[in-house]
Order: C-alpha cells, then sequence, then structure tokens
C-alpha cells in the first residue's frame, strides 16, 4: 500500500484552504462593490445630503468621474457601433463578414424564400458558419416555415415573442412561488439572482403583457402542478450546473442562467406531454448562447424536443443502446463477447453519450456541430413517431423490438460506435463492470470529431 507523506498532505490541504479563501474573497469583494454602487446611487439621489458641505464635494467629484466614465463608455460604444456596422445584415439578409464561398444567405430568392434542401446539403457537407447561425437554425429546428418569405417570417417573430411573454407571464402568475429560484451556498448565483429579478421587473413596467393571465385558457388549465413541482426541482438542480464556466454565461454576472431557467420552466409548464428530463437543460444552452436571444432559443428548443422527445423516454433510450449493441456485435464480435462477459448491462456505460449527444463530452464547437447534425436526421425518429409507436389508448406501451431498422442508425450511434472501437485496446483490458462506467465518465470534456476516424484496430 502506498503511504501518503504526512508533508505531501498538509500541503495539500494548505492548498485547498488557499483556494476556498481566494474564492471567498473573490465573491465578497463583488458583493460589496455591488452594494456600494446600489448605496451611492441612492446617496446621489437624497438632496438633503447634497447641502452638507463633505458630501456636496464628494458628489461634485462623482459627477466629475461619471462625466469621464460617460465619455469613455460613449467612444467605446462609437466604435462598437462602426464595428457592427460592417458585421449587420444587408437588407437582403445577407452578412458583410467574411462568408464561405457558398453562403447560405445566397439561397435565399428575391421573395426571402430559402432553397431548403441546398441549405441543408451545406450544413452537412461543411457545417454552419457562426454569422449563418441565427437564420439556419430557425430552420434547421422547425421554427420557420420551409417556404416563408422575409415578411412572413418577421410576422411570425413578432408573434412567437409576444406568445412567449405571455407563456411566462401565465406560469408566474399562477406560481408566484416559482418566479424566484432559490439557492444555497452559492453567493454569485444569488446576486445574479437579484439582478434577473431587478431587470424582469424593469422589463414588465417598461413593457406590460398585453394579455393577462386566464385560469380558464386553453393552452392552461389542465397543467399539473405535482408534475410541475418536479420538473421546477429538477430545473433548479440542473441550472447551477450548465456551462457557468462558458464566457457567455460569465459576460453578466450568471444571469443569462435565470434565462436559461425560464426558458425551461416555460417549456415544462406548457408541454407536458413531453415534460423536463435531467439533461435537457445542456440542448437549451446551446440555443440560448448560439442565438442570444431568450425568445428564438425557446422556439428552437421546443422545435427541437417535438422531434427529439423520444430519445428522452425509458423506451427510447433503451432502444438506442439496442442498436449500439447490434452495431457493435457486428463491427467487432471480440469486443461485445468480450463486454458481454464482464456486464451483464452490456453497454449501459453509454447512456450519456446517446442521452446528452455527447453533449457533456465534446468542446462546444464540436457539441453543436453534432447538435446540427441531429436537426438534419430529425425526420428519422420525430415526436409524431414516438406518439404513435409508444402510446395506445393514452397509455404508454413498450416500442416493439425489432431488427435494427437503418433510419435507427442515427449519427450519435456511429459516433458512440467509432469512440468504442478507437479505444477497443482499453476497453478489452477491463475485468469489472464498473470499469467500463469510470472510462465514459474520464472521456467528459475529452472527446474530438477529428480524432474519431477510421479503424484502430492493430
Amino acid at each position: 500500500m502506498k503511504v501518503i507523506q504526512t508533508t505531501d498532505l498538509v500541503n495539500q490541504l494548505l492548498w485547498s484552504w488557499f483556494q476556498t479563501t481566494r474564492e471567498t474573497i473573490t465573491l465578497l469583494l463583488q458583493f460589496a462593490e455591488y452594494q456600494a454602487q446600489r448605496l451611492f446611487q441612492q446617496l446621489s439621489n437624497n438632496r438633503l445630503l447634497q447641502l452638507i458641505p463633505c458630501w456636496g464635494r464628494f458628489f461634485r467629484i462623482k459627477a466629475q468621474l461619471t462625466a469621464l466614465q460617460g465619455k469613455d463608455e460613449r467612444e467605446r460604444a462609437d466604435a462598437n457601433q462602426k464595428k457592427r456596422a460592417t458585421n449587420q445584415p444587408r437588407e437582403d439578409g445577407r452578412e458583410r463578414t467574411s462568408l464561405p464561398s457558398k453562403s447560405i444567405y445566397g439561397l435565399f430568392d428575391n421573395d426571402g424564400r430559402l432553397d431548403v434542401f441546398s441549405m441543408r446539403k451545406l450544413v452537412y457537407e461543411r457545417g454552419t458558419h457562426p454569422n449563418e447561425r441565427k437564420i439556419t437554425w430557425k430552420f434547421l429546428f422547425g421554427v420557420y416555415p420551409e417556404k416563408s418569405t422575409t415578411e412572413e417570417r418577421k410576422e411570425l417573430d413578432r408573434q412567437m415573442a409576444s406568445q412567449y411573454q405571455w407563456m411566462k407571464h401565465s406560469w408566474k402568475q399562477r406560481f408566484p412561488w416559482a418566479a424566484t429560484m432559490r439557492t444555497q451556498c452559492d453567493f454569485e448565483l444569488s446576486l445574479a439572482i437579484q439582478k434577473h429579478n431587478e431587470d424582469q421587473r424593469e422589463m414588465e413596467a417598461a413593457n406590460p403583457p398585453t394579455d393577462t393571465y386566464n385560469e380558464n385558457s386553453a393552452s392552461f388549465q389542465y397543467v399539473n402542478e405535482q408534475q410541475f413541482q418536479k420538473a421546477l426541482r429538477d430545473i433548479e438542480a440542473d441550472i447551477p450546473r450548465t456551462d457557468r464556466h462558458r464566457t457567455f454565461f460569465q459576460r453578466e454576472g450568471l444571469v443569462k442562467l435565470l434565462y436559461l431557467r425560464d426558458i425551461l420552466i416555460t417549456f415544462a409548464a406548457f408541454h407536458q406531454e413531453i415534460g423536463y428530463c435531467r439533461g435537457m437543460h445542456y440542448f437549451a444552452s446551446r440555443f440560448l448562447e448560439t442565438l442570444d436571444n431568450e425568445t428564438e432559443a425557446f422556439w428552437c428548443f421546443v422545435g427541437y424536443m417535438r422531434r427529439s422527445a423520444w430519445g428522452f423516454t425509458t423506451t427510447g433510450v433503451r432502444r438506442k443502446i439496442q442498436i449500439c449493441e447490434e452495431l457493435l456485435k457486428h463491427v467487432d464480435p471480440e469486443l461485445y463477447d468480450h463486454i458481454e462477459s464482464v456486464s451483464k448491462e452490456k453497454l449501459l456505460f453509454c447512456l450519456r453519450w446517446l442521452l446528452l449527444l455527447f453533449q457533456k463530452d465534446l468542446e462546444h464547437s464540436d457539441a453543436v456541430r453534432v447538435l446540427e447534425i441531429s436537426a438534419l436526421e430529425s425526420g428519422k425518429m420525430n415526436f409524431g413517431a414516438w406518439i404513435w409507436r409508444t402510446r395506445r389508448e393514452g397509455v404508454e406501451a413498450p416500442a416493439p423490438i425489432t431488427s435494427v431498422d437503418r433510419d435507427e442508425i442515427t449519427f450519435e450511434v456511429l459516433l458512440c460506435i467509432a469512440v468504442l472501437i478507437q479505444n477497443r485496446k482499453q476497453l478489452l483490458q477491463y475485468q469489472d463492470v464498473n470499469d467500463f462506467f469510470l472510462f465514459t465518465q474520464r472521456m467528459q470534456g475529452r472527446l474530438q470529431l477529428n480524432m474519431l476516424h477510421g479503424d484502430e484496430r492493430s
């Protein structure tokens, strides 16, 4: 047995204490700065204090600093505006920044109708340029009708924004206790919650909802409160762990995590036939970060889940695992036999990969690419097919187990097989079922699409 030296242990404890102390001090400084800004704002509005000589001098100095700061901000804003002017789409919808030679913006006709077949072909062959995603994803994930014109899409955007605000306002009125997220021992997220609540109050005061909540609304009268509460608990457990390390969520002090929460709760409230399953937040965060718009992210998420919800059911996950087992048995019988001899559960350790489409295991750009590919395949197993296969007279029934159909071999299934074959030497050495689960855990965040090619067997 390896003996741990006392000195090494003490050093480890000191280093852990140092890191914890540094993080605590950082959070306290952030909180102090925030509170100081609020205090100065309140004092600045107090006319009685301004009559006191020392405070009057303070306010004059503060006014001068504010003027200088405002000048700097205006100069930065002007520079950013000039920069955005070169990056904004022209009236025909095309980006001014450098785009691929074959741009998706070149596939629109004079009325703004998109050649969807050619668009899907481009996405499949080379992926989507970041400057093309805001428009492309709305077609890929079923937000925009294929033959819609530019004017029709503008009107649709307006209607979707109004409907989303009404839906969010409705569940907040009916379940006011769910409007504010509750967290413990997460100071950074607590500050974000406070700021988000203030922003929401200001937004509602400036633009109050045009329609008020109606208990008898056809869209909302059958909400199961018990199901809603369960979804809320799962969402609030997932939100603090959702990509908070990424610059997009850190930019405004984690406030955008609260936008993500609103998206997920609104979805769970108005889509009870699908509900919320743990892990859906990874997909919603991709839409929010890519589109940088709460309403657009919500409707893309809705479109994706309506076509892919089958994959989040017990039946759907089991079927995917079974398909992987059949394929592995065909392409690498030796590896399949070894896994089967060690584990009766066979490829159950691949569950997270298949359930989340490798969203936790790939680098962000690769994860987005996989999401786009899954959108191209969405017709293979869509939401309507799931209802037809798993529901009978309102009661869920197991999907029929048949031989693997060609349309069931989706990209994430092939990706799973590729990862297993590339790491076959390591997997063949395992003699305990726990080793397989530890293997998938160690792969988290380390997979790269460009490394998964060819047959790695020697």
